[in-house]
């Protein structure tokens, strides 16, 4: 019984992370640089939920449309400020997302003051699934999750986005000539990447709290799942978020809840060890 509760939270833990991981490694497959924003995008999108909640609308409406708004967010911004740096080479948007990162944060204290606040999401009974207990709202996380990344994954793979997207993370200059423009695939993966952010900031505030530092608490994860899926691989994050989940929860059979930050990063090295490239080796955004 025991084991099964951390293995449900472990599995809630993937979900949570997977999704602002692959936004990690869509932007980087994709613009060539690591964006210290995306935490800073799932703090905005559950603030922006719990605002559109107190207009008593219903959680999952609340949480789609602050996932657009801040897909709309990321997309302006990338239009107004790292568009001018795009051929500066990796320094500049760097440091420019290390910038919007304190940017968003300090905004939101301004904004809702550094309190913690909670979703209103009434408690519900657990279920008992062949042993397994699982909460309904746990189980609603990981079918939206799933559902989510099914349809990324089937996006990139199978859609003319998709194959703009491959080509254009591929070579730029030969994508232009057979018709992409590039300008509007990296548009629309930071508009991807903000909304995907912004559901795994609305899902790690149901499931524990809202405060300003929601996404800073999580950034060393994050960035630990994605470099371990291999940065730029869709399903290569999916299944690092997974692993780290597992060895995270687990691990608090013999370790206090303070070294699991850690411990993602041991996972990472010994992984790194035999594989330098991650779990799946890719060069540009991959699914």
């Amino acid at each position: 019984m025991e084991l099964s509760i951390y293995l449900v939270s472990a599995l809630v833990s993937a979900a949570i992370w997977s999704l602002p991981a692959i936004s990690i490694s869509l932007i980087y497959g994709v613009l060539r640089y690591p964006s210290f924003a995306i935490p800073e995008f799932m703090t905005l999108g559950a603030y922006l939920t719990l605002v559109l909640c107190g207009f008593s609308m219903p959680i999952w409406l609340a949480g789609i449309l602050a996932a657009v708004c801040t897909g709309l967010v990321a997309l302006a911004v990338d239009q107004t400020i790292f568009r001018s740096v795009r051929r500066a080479g990796m320094l500049p948007p760097v440091l420019l997302s290390l910038g919007l990162m304190l940017v968003i944060q300090n905004v939101v204290r301004f904004i809702w003051g550094n309190g913690n606040l909670q979703f209103p999401v009434a408690p519900m009974r657990p279920f008992n699934i062949a042993g397994i207990i699982i909460t309904p709202v746990q189980l609603g996380i990981l079918a939206v999750v799933l559902a989510v990344l099914a349809a990324v994954f089937l996006a990139l793979r199978y859609t003319s986005f998709g194959r703009a997207v491959r080509a254009t993370s591929t070579n730029p200059d030969l994508a232009i000539v057979t018709g992409v423009q590039p300008e509007r695939v990296y548009g629309a993966v930071l508009f991807l990447a903000g909304a995907l952010s912004a559901g795994g900031g609305i899902i790690l505030a149901i499931e524990t709290s809202l405060n300003p530092l929601l996404g800073w608490r999580v950034l060393i994860p994050l960035f630990a799942v994605a470099i371990l899926g291999g940065l730029g691989s869709v399903v290569g994050a999916a299944l690092a978020a997974l692993l780290v989940g597992l060895a995270s929860e687990l691990s608090l059979f013999i370790l206090p809840s303070s070294y699991k930050t850690a411990l993602a990063f041991l996972v990472l090295t010994l992984v790194l060890l035999v594989r330098p490239s991650g779990l799946i080796k890719a060069a540009g955004a991959r699914t």
